[in-house]
């Protein structure tokens, strides 16, 4: 392995690392949303349990199932809006995001540029098909077509921002691969 191929394959290391950050604080906003669902008193037939005064001061173990744990979520940061989780049907998400600060003509450029890497890449990926790959080398090829497909996700949700730098991945890892 030359020292061009180290480089390179630190490169997208560093850029496969910097896309599992952005997902992790994605995480933590999904949970939060759930554990305040979660928090929320257990009732029945929409009014608040009302025992008698004379009942066990033991709760049964239909009253231990009732109750939800008690969790506390993280507070979110002043101006941030309150997310509501729908479980079942709701609206869908808008089809375009435009990230802010990206104009409509910057968004636009960006979606093209991702399609033409993805283009690209997919016949590089042809090209090499026909040699013998070691076993790194087929990693690395299961890695191209993994940042392929999250960018075509990324494209469906509008998010071309995300798309333009999987597809750049893509095509960087598919290069240097050709290249090898």
């Amino acid at each position: 392995m030359n020292a061009r191929w180290a480089s390179s394959l630190f490169i997208v290391l560093c850029l496969v690392g910097s896309a599992e950050a952005i997902n992790q604080q994605e995480k933590p906003a999904a949970e939060s949303a759930s554990a305040a669902s979660a928090s929320e008193p257990a009732q029945t037939n929409g009014k608040p349990d009302q025992s008698p005064k004379n009942a066990k001061a033991t709760p049964t173990k239909a009253e231990k199932k009732r109750r939800s744990p008690k969790r506390t979520s993280s507070p979110q940061p002043p101006g941030t809006p309150k997310k509501t989780v729908v479980r079942e049907g709701g609206v869908d998400e808008p089809s375009a995001q435009i990230v802010t600060g990206m104009s409509p003509e910057e968004a636009a450029r960006q979606r093209q540029e991702a399609e033409l890497l993805l283009s690209t890449t997919e016949e590089m990926l042809k090209e090499i098909a026909p040699r013998t790959l070691d076993a790194q080398q087929e990693e690395t090829v299961s890695q191209i077509r993994n940042f392929m497909k999250l960018s075509r996700d990324a494209l469906k949700e509008g998010d071309v921002a995300r798309a333009h730098t999987l597809a750049q991945k893509a095509n960087l890892l598919a290069d240097d691969l050709r290249k090898h």
